[in-house]
């Protein structure tokens, strides 16, 4: 049932907290508001029953017993009915003049309720004293607009605690509701997701609060969870389409030793082929957990101050010999300076990958540069070559793992050397861009200035 959940959510308990709060807010104020009231309307009442005590007062002092008992028959005569009223008592509580009973003074000023034939009844404000050794006068005022704005006051505060405890039980309601409705819109995403459809998303309202910013923050997380499930699934794939080859020939290395080696020496070339597969396997087992090691960001915490100026020229020293060896020729335009926050090692080796590609994929008599330059896009290191390029239409497949376009199918390498670039690239949040060499092909890496040093002098040099 609904009612239950939503007597259930933490909204719902959360506005009942907040009204027994405001309830006892209500009350406390209730309390100072009666209290204070009381205290004024009394002090006026004592104020005016010791205006008239006084006036009485004085009668008596100036013309005796039987001037204050004329002048209370006079006024009684005037207000039958009050608010004022009298009474005139010797010692023995035994009543002269007035329309109040006979009764004991306890204190100067104090409350009475009253029943007799000239007042109406009720409460009553009562100052007493003594006008003689015989003499007694109590002077009374009705409290009736006392206990009128008393009654009026928790009237007043009765209805207004009803009225606020009805709307703090709907209010509360209706929160819950729509925070329930927000709640079960995500659990039906959750159960949806966990039954397998990783393309579900949780609904934003574009409302632009707590919520929306909590729902994009999950499905960022989303997108994220199905990129990197996506990327196992394929890698697993790609892994079991791949190694299969390598696999297989060791195998049927190993059944040809077995059926036709009848030599040590026969053997030891066996299992020298076989050392090699073995080599190569262990080799793509090496670069995906490297992968994998890279795009985690465990690397970051390795960041410090690097020298690219010297990083590069090292770089450009240790693949000189491979280019003339490839008859190739290979120059450079390296920037002094250049010094970024990054992995040392880990950018040594993003562009050792470049380099080799470029070199193992350009024939003969080709030329290879590396050079950099500095921009308010960051810094870019560029290595390019004049050989058969990347078509186009396969630029944005090569970072994928284990991916080789035709043209190089048949050279040695695994397919991942580009996929290590590409994770290299995304831990130090730089771009890699690959364009027309005309002919050949153009690799840009370029390095954000953003927690960067750039030093821009220009300085060529050639190797």
């Amino acid at each position: 049932m609904l009612l239950p959940r939503l007597l259930r959510t933490s909204s719902f308990r959360l506005t009942l907290a907040y009204a027994g709060l405001f309830g006892a807010s209500v009350l406390i104020l209730f309390g100072v508001i009666y209290w204070a009231t009381n205290l004024y309307i009394t002090g006026s009442l004592d104020a005016a029953i010791d205006s008239d005590f006084t006036e009485l007062t004085n009668s008596f002092e100036t013309g005796g017993r039987g001037r204050l008992v004329q002048e209370l028959e006079s006024r009684l005569r005037e207000m039958p009915r009050g608010p004022m009223h009298y009474l005139l008592e010797d010692r023995n509580a035994n009543s002269i003049a007035g329309d109040l009973p006979p009764l004991t003074c306890g204190a100067r000023h104090f409350d009475l309720v009253v029943h007799h034939r000239g007042a109406r009844g009720g409460s009553m404000r009562i100052r007493c004293g003594a006008l003689s050794d015989d003499d007694f006068l109590i002077v009374g005022i009705d409290a009736h607009s006392r206990e009128e704005m008393h009654e009026l006051i928790l009237r007043a505060f009765g209805w207004g605690s009803g009225i606020t405890l009805v709307l703090a039980f709907g209010g509360g309601m209706l929160l819950s509701s729509g925070l329930l409705r927000h709640i079960e819109a995500i659990s039906k995403a959750a159960r949806t997701i966990m039954a397998g459809d990783f393309s579900r998303r949780i609904p934003v309202r574009d409302a632009d609060d707590e919520f929306d910013h909590l729902v994009a923050s999950l499905n960022a997380m989303l997108d994220r969870i199905q990129s990197s499930m996506e990327t196992v699934r394929q890698v697993s794939t790609d892994i079991a389409h791949d190694l299969r080859t390598p696999l297989t020939r060791l195998r049927q290395r190993l059944e040809l030793a077995r059926l036709r080696a009848r030599s040590s020496a026969e053997w030891r070339a066996a299992t020298a082929d076989c050392i090699a597969e073995v080599d190569a396997i262990l080799e793509i087992f090496g670069a995906l957990l490297r992968i994998a090691q890279i795009e985690s960001g465990t690397a970051a915490g390795e960041f410090a101050e690097v020298d690219l100026s010297d990083l590069l020229t090292t770089l450009a020293e240790v693949y000189e010999p491979m280019a003339e060896e490839n008859n190739q020729s290979f120059t450079t335009k390296i920037s002094p300076g250049l010094r970024l926050m990054a992995d040392r090692q880990l950018i040594g080796q993003m562009i050792a990958n470049i380099l080799e590609n470029a070199m193992k994929h350009s024939p003969s008599g080709s030329h290879i540069e590396l050079s950099t330059y500095v921009s308010s896009s960051g810094i870019t290191v560029v290595v390019s070559d004049n050989g058969p390029g990347i078509p186009l239409s396969e630029r944005s497949n090569v970072f994928n793992r284990f991916y080789r376009i035709d043209n190089s199918r048949g050279a040695p390498g695994s397919g991942l050397g580009l996929s290590l670039v590409d994770a290299i690239a995304k831990l130090h949040h730089a771009r890699v861009q690959l364009a027309d060499n005309d002919p050949g092909l153009q690799v840009n890496l370029v390095f954000p200035l953003l927690d960067s040093i750039a030093l821009r002098s220009g300085h060529d040099t050639s190797v």
